[in-house]
């Protein structure tokens, strides 16, 4: 009889030392899973706050270039008109020359009648 009750002491240490490990394990296994899931929440986290930026980045740029399209679209025109203008002076140049020298012309002739005028 002592010798069931010893086995039955055994066997009973043996159980509580296999619970107290499972338990134990258990344990671990929760505080594991808990730090994982917190990891993976600060991940999605900093991966949203990430997105955000990204898309507040992308907005940004998206604006900056419609700006740059329409001052690029000013400046073509201004350039078109600076152009037609430049032409226009281009191609009035000759005229403009043979005008002016006869203006010239004319003044040295008046000038030269006055100074006549003015000896006489």
């Amino acid at each position: 009889i002592e010798k069931l009750i010893h086995e039955a002491e055994s066997l009973r240490a043996e159980s509580r030392k296999g619970e107290s490990q499972a338990q134990a394990a258990y344990e671990q296994t929760i505080a594991d899973t808990n730090a994982s899931v917190e990891a993976q929440q600060r991940e999605v986290t900093t991966r949203s706050h990430a997105r955000a930026q990204a898309m507040k980045d992308k907005l940004l740029a998206e604006s900056d270039h419609a700006d740059t399209v329409r001052e690029l679209d000013g400046l073509a025109k201004y350039n078109g008109e600076l152009h037609s203008s430049c032409d226009y002076f281009l191609k009035n140049f000759e005229v403009r020359q043979s005008g002016r020298q006869a203006e010239i012309e004319a003044l040295q002739q008046a000038k030269q009648i006055l100074s006549g005028a003015a000896l006489s």
